[in-house]
């Protein structure tokens, strides 16, 4: 791997075109990325005027990313016909659903993820197969999901086939797959879909080598990611993040009395990264697949005091006052999608009322939305960005609330 140093020197041959890199909201004049400092100024700057209208105790100066390059841990690259092309493989055109940049190389993931490009590209030529039109919905290949274990060096794949397709009824490309991209990848999975909508997502799903999950550190704890459960995609940048919520949650020596709730847990990162600090953690996501590996996880890690439920977050926060966790509860931890709280999960948490609340954000326009109704209530302590998307628009940030 390149030093953090040299990898800040690269150059993109695809930039102002690839979409991967967002060079929207003023982050890209030219054809290259501005200096690093000035994105994180920047960045900064975008969340202080967002949340300007809240009255914030301290306002932190945003946390760097260890990484600059080869910092995502998962990419969905897709698969199309580009031109003359019949077969194109790599990321987006900026601005366009139907047109692809096929990829020379990205500094997005990792330059062994590049080669697995390379690979599979090359192996998919060579077995006659097409791209996915978006437009015509014709095609035999949609999508090439990449996730990494950081720390561990394993690497999961997903090739994303149209079902309609006949070409992978012949288990022999699939074997010459293998044997192309192996020991590269640790794990595949061949996904088939169906349907128009464009997502990275099989329908069915069959395993095609290894155990179907890959191994990740974080701090001292070992994790369990399968194909679709939901792990930080920046893992360097969430270990920084992580230490500053186990700041907020006390020392490491000391439990802090009572339960903690994290809402969309995930593969249980958070929770399980503050287990040592409370009596008892309960963590809730929709997503059974990351439920399982959350549970699985505290398993593997020792961790008695955390429990998991896979549920809509919604009906558990109105459930909530009925139960004995309710009366246990001393902070909360909430880690919504891009959209934020849904209005009935952010009523919910407002009458719930609990004394400490940490709010994770990777949108700070869904924050400044959600602070409208919480501000009554709540002194805002501290609010911090985290970059754990160099390279694009968006940015991460920690708001730390506590009950007035």
């Amino acid at each position: 791997m390149l030093s953090e140093t040299l990898s800040q020197t690269l150059t993109c041959p695809h930039w102002g075109t690839c979409g991967g890199c967002a060079v929207e909201n003023g982050l890209s004049e030219s054809l290259a990325p501005v200096p690093y400092e000035e994105e994180l100024l920047r960045k900064q700057a975008r969340v202080q005027s967002l949340l300007a209208p809240f009255d914030v105790e301290a306002w932190k100066p945003i946390l760097p990313s260890p990484q600059v390059w080869f910092y995502r841990n998962k990419m969905e690259f897709a698969l199309g016909q580009e031109g003359e092309a019949r077969l194109a493989l790599g990321l987006r055109r900026a601005g366009r659903f139907d047109r692809i940049v096929d990829l020379e190389r990205c500094l997005l993931m990792s330059p062994e993820a590049s080669e697995i490009l390379r690979r599979v590209r090359a192996w998919a030529a060579a077995a006659g197969l097409t791209g996915y039109h978006r437009r015509a919905h014709q095609g035999d290949l949609r999508y090439l999901v990449l996730r990494e274990g950081k720390n561990t060096g394993e690497r999961l794949m997903i090739l994303i086939a149209n079902k309609n397709s006949a070409a992978l009824d012949d288990p022999q490309p699939l074997q010459t797959l293998r044997e192309e991209t192996e020991p590269l990848v640790t794990t595949a999975w061949l996904g088939l879909a169906q349907t128009q909508s464009d997502v990275a997502r099989g329908e069915t799903m069959r395993l095609l080598w290894g155990p179907g999950t890959l191994s990740e550190k974080l701090g001292d704890l070992d994790f369990r990611v399968s194909p679709y459960s939901f792990f930080q995609t920046n893992t360097r940048g969430a270990e920084k993040l992580y230490a500053l919520l186990q700041q907020w949650a006390g020392p490491s020596d000391v439990k802090t009395p009572g339960a903690l709730l994290d809402l969309y847990c995930g593969s249980g990162a958070i929770a399980l990264s503050l287990a040592g600090r409370f009596d008892r953690v309960v963590g809730v996501d929709s997503n059974r697949e990351a439920i399982e590996d959350a549970a699985y996880n505290a398993e593997r890690n020792a961790v008695a005091n955390v429990e998991f439920v896979a549920g809509d977050a919604v009906e558990f926060l109105q459930k909530l006052p009925a139960s004995k966790l309710s009366v246990q509860l001393s902070a909360i931890v909430v880690d919504p999608p891009r959209p934020g709280l849904m209005p009935k999960a952010l009523q919910a948490l407002v009458e719930l009322n609990p004394p400490r609340l940490a709010y994770v954000s990777c949108n700070p326009e869904s924050l400044a939305r959600d602070l409208q109704s919480l501000a009554a209530l709540y002194a805002i302590q501290s609010v911090q960005p985290v970059d754990l998307f160099p390279h694009t628009a968006h940015v991460e940030t920690l708001a730390l609330l506590r009950h007035r």
